[in-house]
């Protein structure tokens, strides 16, 4: 019973229409995030190995496109299972559940796997689209949400982001699940940096 009843209440909170989201103000967060991240790459503190580094003038993205930053609703997990995540060094990287993220895009509605990483306290969302291995890269790309108890978020995939391995392969990068290939071009959010083709690559997770 109290299985069924968590069951209704899940389902009434995904089916509760979407609060409005501030476009001016998201673009406003998107613009210090992409100089934020900027300031990390120019240093050792980020992938780049020294010969890029030196001539680094910052990172390469679509154009803000304020149609790609949607609500969502986050539908929770009813279990706290482990997911074992292949990387791309072929190790596996262990990951929690947190459940799946319901939002529209184009009249059509959609859902991606969020996952916890051990000690993190923000979701991570590794998906690929109809742009992966073209425009941006192969393996996919990452989003990291702030978790909030009301369930409600904005999916802002302007801010998607390449793993640190497309910069220095020697980084071991988690590659999205099947679940989280969405059969839409999402043109948004970093591309893969000029000179460097989309190389595809393979995307699965296994429990463990």
């Amino acid at each position: 019973m109290r299985r069924l009843v968590l069951l209704i209440l899940i389902a009434g909170c995904a089916s509760e229409p979407p609060p409005a989201l501030d476009r001016a103000a998201l673009e406003d967060v998107w613009n210090q995030w992409a100089a934020d991240r900027d300031s990390v790459f120019a240093t050792t503190a980020g992938p780049l190995l020294e010969p890029a580094r030196e001539t680094f003038a910052g990172l390469d993205y679509f154009d803000y496109d304020s149609t790609f930053a949607v609500p969502a609703a986050l539908v929770p997990s009813l279990g706290q299972d482990t997911l074992a995540f292949p990387t791309t060094s072929g190790d596996l990287r262990p990951m929690v559940t947190a459940g799946h993220l319901v939002f529209e895009a184009g009249d059509v509605q959609w859902r991606l796997e969020a996952f916890r990483p051990l000690g993190s306290g923000e979701l991570f969302v590794p998906f690929r689209d109809a742009t992966s291995g073209r425009e941006t890269y192969g393996g996919g790309r990452y989003l990291d949400l702030e978790e909030q108890p009301s369930g409600r978020y904005a999916l802002d995939f302007n801010r998607s982001y390449n793993p640190y391995c497309v910069y220095d392969p020697a980084f071991s990068c988690p590659l999205p699940p099947a679940e989280n290939r969405l059969e839409l071009p999402i043109t948004a959010g970093e591309v893969m940096p000029s000179g460097k083709p989309g190389v595809d690559s393979p995307s699965r997770a296994t429990e463990g």
